[in-house]
């Protein structure tokens, strides 16, 4: 856990990497969205609507690993009160897929509630192609 003291500008946080799976993206979908067909569970649905012969992983499995990278920087007793990840999308992911989040801090402003830390936040693809870019948050007291 990065303590108030430890963090400074440029500081690389831990990076996590996954694989992306057809099982995995079907058992993401099956908690979120129960009972609706879409391109992320449906290969013939994401056929008609996107030209492809997958399905693609939800930009939430990809905030999700963000939000697993700052979990371990600031703590999750920090990240899981104070947290947010916010994260544009580039590329679609799919199974077959590994991807990895790395980010760096890149400022920090005192508020009311403590140090607000920033973490700009990159996903990147086994061929080293950016699928998603944003900003991550904690407030350490």
């Amino acid at each position: 856990m990065a303590s108030r003291t430890e963090i400074a500008n440029g500081q690389i946080i831990p990076s996590v990497t996954k694989a992306i799976t057809e099982k995995s993206i079907l058992g993401f979908e099956s908690t979120g969205i129960l009972n609706l067909e879409n391109i992320h569970n449906n290969p013939e649905l994401a056929a008609k609507r996107l030209g492809t012969t997958y399905t693609l992983a939800s930009g939430r499995m990809s905030i999700t690993f963000a939000a697993e990278c700052l979990r371990k920087f600031f703590g999750p007793e920090v990240f899981n009160h104070t947290g947010t990840v916010n994260l544009k999308f580039l590329r679609p992911v799919k199974a077959g897929d590994t991807i990895t989040v790395t980010g760096a801090v890149n400022g920090s402003q005192e508020t009311e509630d403590g140090t607000q830390v920033s973490v700009d936040l990159f996903c990147d693809n086994q061929d080293g192609n950016r699928t998603a870019v944003g900003i991550g948050t904690a407030i350490i007291k």
